[in-house]
């Protein structure tokens, strides 16, 4: 039900925060297959059109959705590498604790909305996309340490995200502890990063 103070005219941003959180509720209560602008419009109290000028179909709010994810985890990395990365071993703790502390914030669901970001080709490129961005940020992040060769750095360090995604994941599920997963991704990038050290 529309309320007074939903419907009150907020600022873009203010308006685009509120619809993705109404989006979050909705995907942590139901599931991706439930998420549809409307839904999202009416968990927000405001019209549909509203929805759809912000984000325009589904696979654009399940972008927005994750993007949102993707900033705060990039934010944190950042923040924590420009303070403590000291070693690789400091970078490689980064690393995989700010994957994993993503994860735990975001909950089971930024994992449903990533899986739901497939199926069409604007999705793909779309997550592709995500990939590459945290392939160069790994890469810059252990560049002072290592050096990668040509052939097989790039899947080195694609396979140390998917290490990421998939602790992260079982994380979020309550398979493995914080503390746990951040000490294996610490364990399993040194280990794997030592063997190209300058």
């Amino acid at each position: 039900m529309t309320t007074a103070s939903s419907m009150k005219k907020l600022p873009k941003a203010e308006r685009r925060a509120q619809l993705l959180e109404a989006a979050q509720e909705i995907v942590r209560e139901e599931g991706t297959d439930a998420l549809t602008l409307a839904r999202v419009a009416e968990r927000a109290g405001v019209s549909k059109p509203i929805a759809y000028e912000h984000f325009g179909t589904r696979a654009g709010l399940l972008m927005a959705l994750f993007s949102s994810y993707n900033e705060l985890q990039l934010a944190t990395q950042r923040e924590a590498l420009a303070s403590c990365g000291k070693t690789l071993r400091d970078v490689a703790g980064i690393l995989g604790e700010a994957y994993v502390r993503c994860a735990s914030r975001a909950g089971p669901e930024a994992g449903a909305v990533f899986s739901a970001l497939s199926g069409t080709e604007e999705m793909d490129e779309f997550r592709q996309t995500l990939r590459n961005g945290y392939l160069k940020e790994y890469r810059d992040a252990v560049s002072r340490f290592v050096d990668l060769p040509a052939d097989i750095g790039e899947p080195v360090l694609s396979g140390l995200l998917g290490a990421a995604e998939a602790v992260s994941r079982d994380t979020a599920a309550g398979r493995i502890s914080y503390d746990d997963a951040v000490a294996a991704l610490t364990e399993l990038f040194t280990a794997t990063l030592e063997r190209f050290r300058r």
